[in-house]
């Protein structure tokens, strides 16, 4: 059985929610559920996830289901839900309160009168939007930030005489830019099954399910990383603060409202094993981070096949791949990956923002990733955590006391607006440095170290056919040559530092398709070598190559 919203006048209508949506649930009767009829789809999969994780008949000790008006919108009722079962597990009771929480949220992006999806003011003509101002008594500035219903628009619009308004073009805009009425909500049908037909059905859900399996952990899991109702807080502390300080919180409430508290946890990849043995193969000096690597996607494979690793830190002389080697890991994880140039962050509001008191505060680097992106365990990369200065007042690191440990990062507060809470516990941690000297024991302890060592001879020709095959596979030049690089080519390539390998290599194919040849020589690698060392000597009487 399908339902769809209907465009209803009337706020709060308990008959048409009763006859509509509650003859479906028959276990609700006896309970207040008092919901206008707009918010008929968020309350009906509500329902319908509560009959699905308590089964077909409730035990209900206590259910009320109700409406609040939203600080600041015309169009915004939250759903408010209290619930009590006698038939509740640990996992019954999270999944209870995830399906509240989803109901709630959904709740806030429809209009509680005809519920249709909203639209910022930008899609509505700025005089009738003025016009519907002054009929509620409200300042147009503050409409500006609210959720607009088009559809309530227009028929407000439709009571009053257009031909005495300037903004008789704006019904048209107002059908035009109307939005579709929102998707069907599924209310589940309660059949009478033999114990036959149960059997079957039990074995062809035995039959599917390893498939069914596989696509839920290739999409991964989601969580919810902060609880929406801290924007109403957040909102409300800053009543009476200066105009630029409101306007900052109204914009970043609102930027929140539009994303969604839920985000996607990466799942490892399905042929990991695979990508472990390239990662082997293209970096040899990095064994044994990717035996740890591979270690981790085993224990996540035999678990919920989330993507995660202990903070880890790369320590080795620059130039030697660690970062090369991370963007590597990122892309095969198809995860987001956050470079963060300690070397250069001013203070510890990189990653955690600023104060919230400065004028000019700013969230920092996790919260804005975590909050407007769609994944919650995304790669952070300290990229040279050991360049950081020793002044007390320039602490880059300050906030990773907290961030690497598990249970402070649960509760994860940006200085810029602390009264938002964020589980960012999921993130990756990953760092490099040249030494572990410069940096803090407390910070090096929460880190698995690994000491990468500059490639051996062996190392160097695998590390230079790599990089040839990666300009060949990136570069739009690449089909132009051969697949494989020559043996004295190699050898000569192998007496530089790993830094200087992709540089030359990517001087060397221009000095061979200068001369048409679709294959690199020693001369090619050399003329480099020539070059850097004319600029070393000088130029005119500074030359000291006599």
């Amino acid at each position: 059985m399908k339902l769809r919203a209907t465009i209803n006048p009337v706020i709060f209508n308990a008959q048409s929610i009763q006859d509509n949506l509650l003859s479906y649930f028959a276990w609700t009767d006896g309970w207040k559920i008092q919901v206008s009829s707009g918010l008929q789809i968020p309350l009906g999969n509500l329902l319908a996830d509560i009959q699905d994780i308590l089964g077909s008949e409730p035990n209900i000790i206590f259910l009320r289901i109700v409406e609040e008006q939203v600080h600041d919108e015309l169009f915004v009722r939250k759903l408010r839900v209290f619930i009590e079962s006698k038939d509740t597990n640990t996992a019954k009771d999270a999944a209870i309160t995830y399906a509240i929480n989803k109901a709630e949220d959904a709740s806030e992006d429809l209009c509680y009168q005809c519920g249709n999806s909203f639209h910022h003011d930008t899609h509505v003509d700025k005089g009738y939007l003025a016009h519907y101002a002054s009929m509620h008594n409200i300042e147009k500035y503050s409409m500006q930030f609210m959720k607009i219903c088009l559809c309530c628009l227009q028929r407000t619009f439709e009571e009053y005489d257009p031909e005495s308004s300037d903004d008789s073009a704006s019904i048209e805009n107002l059908k035009d830019a109307e939005t579709p009425l929102q998707n069907e909500i599924e209310i589940p049908e309660i059949n009478t099954v033999t114990e036959d037909q149960q059997e079957k059905d039990s074995e062809k859900t035995d039959q599917e399910e390893p498939n069914d399996k596989k696509s839920k952990l290739e999409g991964g899991q989601k969580i919810i990383l902060y609880d929406r109702k801290s924007l109403k807080k957040l909102e409300k502390n800053y009543d009476g603060a200066s105009r630029e300080q409101v306007s900052r919180i109204k914009n970043l409430s609102k930027r929140l409202k539009e994303s969604s508290a839920e985000k996607l946890l990466v799942a490892i990849p399905n042929d990991w094993q695979k990508y472990c043995d390239e990662l082997q193969h293209d970096f040899p000096n990095f064994s044994e981070v990717t035996e740890f690597i591979r270690h981790q996607f085993a224990l996540s494979s035999v678990s919920d096949q989330q993507l995660r690793f202990p903070p880890f830190l790369l320590v080795g002389d620059a130039g030697i791949g660690k970062t090369e080697y991370m963007f590597t890991v990122a892309n095969l994880c198809h995860t987001k990956l956050e470079v963060i140039d300690i070397s250069s962050a001013q203070s510890g509001s990189t990653l955690a923002g600023s104060e919230s008191f400065w004028g000019n505060t700013k969230t920092g680097v996790i919260f804005n990733s975590l909050m407007f992106s769609d994944i919650a365990n995304p790669i952070f990369m300290l990229d040279e955590i050991d360049k950081t200065s020793e002044g007390a007042s320039y602490q880059p690191l300050a906030a990773l006391h907290g961030l690497l440990e598990t249970r402070q990062a649960k509760q994860f507060k940006d200085l810029s607006v602390p009264e938002i809470l964020i589980d960012a516990s999921h993130i990756i941690w990953i760092a490099t440095a040249n030494s572990v000297d410069n940096i803090e024991k407390p910070i090096v302890d929460r880190f698995l170290v690994f000491h990468v060592e500059t490639p051996t001879a062996k190392q160097m020709r695998s590390i230079v056919k790599n990089q040839y095959q990666r300009y060949l596979e990136q570069s739009v030049a690449g089909q132009f040559f051969e697949t494989e690089i020559k043996s004295e080519v190699i050898d000569e390539l192998c007496k530089y530092h790993p830094r200087s390998v992709k540089k030359r290599l990517s001087l060397a194919f221009g000095f061979a398709a200068n001369e048409m040849r679709n294959y690199l020589t020693v001369s090619d690698i050399r003329n480099n070598k020539l070059k850097e060392e004319r600029k070393k000597r000088g130029v005119g009487f500074m030359c000291v190559d006599i």
